[in-house]
């Protein structure tokens, strides 16, 4: 067999090869291109844009939609802001910054991160809600009728043994306390707030003034806990509580959908390419390869 009968036999599968690799390659093509819309006499031709660029809407929607309930879910927030290497760099964060602002006032601390007037705007809410719960502690713990059992107690006491002392029946003692009881409910319930406001800003006062290093040292007396440590369990109960709120607040779904509605189509398929230039590339050659064989297959049968 000469060279030019293994020629006319090879022709069909190389025909085959070239004619695969072509329209897949074509067809690769067509997912981009071309980039924009493409009019004839006014009228736009079909197939344009390429069928990416043309759907780039829908693409945005599912990759946000993907994003914002798939990929990040409240789960996989809580996981990755609790990790022992996220929480590791944060408390080592949190203990530098106290450790280099250790002779600086609470105050100071806080009009770092906020101007004056949110600072003052916050600490009038602080003392709102903290006298808020105090007041409302005070009143569930019935002062009236502790205090008035200790005045009927001292009462006895002073006039024990006495004349009036026989003369003031238990009952009657009773009757006495009762009033009391009432009159320091009543007069609690309506001016708790008043008198534990101006108290409650007294105690913001001071704490104001006091160094990070003196509040480290106060805390850790009070309660055998250190600073940072409190400030890490604040972190961690805030991420356990308001995961849910966190992602819905980032929103991560609509940022990826705008970001990818904001591409050009160039921009586009240039990011498409960057992850899938391999396996497109396999699939025009996977054409050669399919028309290729059918050309052998067309020999025999």
């Amino acid at each position: 067999m000469n060279f030019i009968e293994i020629l006319r036999l090879l022709s069909g599968p190389l025909i085959g090869a070239v004619i695969g690799y072509c329209t897949n390659y074509i067809a690769v093509k067509m997912l981009f291109r071309p980039l924009h819309p493409v009019r004839l006499f006014g009228k736009q031709l079909p197939f344009t844009p390429g069928i990416i660029p043309k759907g780039q809407a829908r693409l945005a929607h599912a990759i946000g939609n993907v994003v914002g309930t798939t990929l990040l879910t409240e789960e996989d927030m809580q996981q990755l802001l609790l990790s022992e290497d996220v929480e590791r760099k944060l408390r080592d964060g949190i203990q530098t910054m106290l450790e280099e602002n250790a002779d600086t006032q609470l105050k100071d601390i806080c009009l770092k991160l906020t101007d004056e007037t949110q600072y003052d705007v916050g600490r009038a809410v602080m003392q709102e809600k903290a006298t808020d719960m105090l007041a409302d502690r005070v009143n569930q713990m019935h002062l009236g009728e502790t205090i008035a059992q200790q005045v009927l107690e001292a009462v006895q006491q002073k006039v024990s043994g006495s004349l009036i002392g026989m003369m003031l029946s238990g009952d009657m003692l009773n009757s006495f306390a009762e009033p009391i009881r009432a009159g320091i409910d009543h007069y609690l319930e309506g001016n708790a707030y008043a008198l534990l406001y101006p108290q409650v800003g007294e105690v913001l006062g001071e704490a104001e003034t006091k160094s990070v290093q003196e509040l480290d040292a106060l805390l850790h007396e009070l309660t055998g806990v250190q600073l940072a440590d409190a400030v890490m369990k604040l972190y961690q109960a805030m991420v356990a509580h308001k995961a849910a709120d966190m992602l819905h607040m980032l929103d991560l779904g609509r940022v990826a959908e705008e970001k990818v509605l904001s591409l050009q189509p160039e921009e586009l398929e240039g990011l498409v390419m960057s992850v899938m230039k391999k396996e497109l590339g396999a699939v025009v050659s996977l054409g050669a390869l399919v028309g290729f064989v059918l050309g052998l297959l067309n020999l025999f049968f």
